[in-house]
């Protein structure tokens, strides 16, 4: 994790204290225009899939913006918009079938 910003790295250490599973971050920053990075991660129910994605919004919540989050009312996909990252939480079937580290094979995968 050597060349990654510093809020990129607080958050993965948020998510492994948290037992996020199967971590991937990809550098997406040559294949798009909106974001540098996309961060997954799998929860293994609803709540720790909240819990997660709670715990990184805390992280980035800028008060005169508010928290850009898409919500899955089953949660089984929780996406967050933190600017230089965008956050994918699933759950485990949810993951498999969105399959985005194959629809992004392109990026580089950061080793975590």
């Amino acid at each position: 994790m050597a060349d990654i910003p510093e809020l990129i790295k607080i958050v993965i250490e948020t998510l492994q204290d948290k037992k996020a599973e199967n971590l991937v971050v990809l550098d997406v920053k040559k294949l798009v225009p909106y974001t540098d990075y996309f961060i997954i991660a799998t929860g293994n129910s609803a709540t720790h899939v909240h819990t997660l994605a709670d715990a990184v919004g805390k992280l980035i919540k800028k008060p005169e913006e508010g928290l850009k989050q898409e919500d899955d009312p089953q949660a089984n996909w929780l996406l967050i918009d933190g600017g230089d990252f965008v956050l994918h939480v699933f759950q485990p079937n949810a993951r498999k079938f969105y399959a985005l580290e194959d629809l992004w094979e392109d990026a580089e995968r950061i080793e975590i």
